[in-house]
């Protein structure tokens, strides 16, 4: 059940740089993305907290988790598309969460990857490396290429938190998933309404409700939903491996949405990905004990 949480998941972070790119290229913004994605997240998710309020965790749990994968994690690396193509962030993104989730769940949680999932994991690495070797001689097209990738990897760290620290407090997934969406929604409206004022109702109507399912629906919540299950199945660093086949997806997902065609280096990094990811998840290479 764990390996289809995290299969679920990054299925839908495969479209979603695309679906981000797409918006950002068009007449919206990285902060009209933003608070739509909290705005239809946080509606249908409102009743729960309502309901439950912070379920036992804490607000100040709470909002470490909405941090690392709400409204600051969603402003970061959607901006990051503004720079680079979606292919980009589907590689470093995961890449950096995937790093930093590994070395934090071994100090903060002592999960200390053996040998064999260390092996998976340089595979893992070696692959988004390979699939990134393809991005490189964008300067003319992308001139502000370095910016988009540094918003890419603050998404991931934001992210890595998100990972640690739901493993951490061992918190349901179905109430992290409110809290972040309705927290993002509180916290991020008022800076909106002064930063844009009105600018979604001078949108068009189709770029609305097309990045409000995608982002607040699909991204938002069952994204995280199913990743979070991923991470109380399998462990944080475990549960990191899924998000390093998303370059994969992402890439194949671009090529008939936005032209980006995944070359040789595109394949053969999912491979090394896809072969890392058994190694690492136990799939192969290890003996099952009853």
């Amino acid at each position: 059940m764990g390996i289809a949480y995290g299969l679920a998941a990054v299925t839908i972070w495969g479209a979603w740089p695309v679906a981000s790119r797409f918006g950002v290229g068009q007449t919206l913004t990285a902060p009209d993305i933003t608070f739509l994605r909290f705005l239809v997240a946080g509606l249908l998710l409102s009743p729960l907290v309502i309901r439950r309020g912070h379920g036992g965790l804490g607000w100040g749990k709470a909002i470490i988790l909405a941090i690392g994968a709400g409204a600051p994690y969603t402003i970061v690396t959607v901006s990051g598309f503004s720079f680079a193509p979606a292919g980009h962030g589907g590689l470093i993104i995961p890449s950096t969460m995937l790093t930093c989730s590994t070395i934090g769940g071994a100090f903060i949680l002592g999960d200390r990857p053996n040998r064999q999932r260390l092996l998976g994991l340089a595979l893992v690495l070696g692959g988004v490396v390979v699939t990134g070797s393809a991005a490189f001689g964008l300067g003319d097209e992308y001139p502000n290429l370095a910016i988009g990738h540094l918003l890419f990897v603050g998404g991931g760290m934001c992210w890595s938190i998100y990972t640690i620290f739901s493993r951490k407090w061992a918190v349901d997934s179905v109430q992290a998933t409110a809290l972040v969406s309705v927290l993002s929604l509180i916290g991020f409206t008022p800076i909106y309404l002064i930063w844009r004022g009105d600018a979604l109702l001078s949108a068009p109507m189709s770029e609305v409700l097309f990045q409000g399912i995608a982002q607040g629906v699909f991204s938002a919540v069952l994204a995280l939903f199913f990743f979070t299950r991923a991470v109380g199945l399998l462990g944080a660093g475990r549960g990191a491996v899924f998000a390093a086949l998303v370059p994969g997806f992402a890439a194949l997902f671009a090529y008939p949405a936005l032209g980006e065609v995944p070359g040789p280096h595109h394949l053969i990094g999912l491979g090394l990905v896809s072969f890392g990811m058994a190694l690492a998840l136990g799939l192969i290479g290890q003996k099952k004990t009853v």
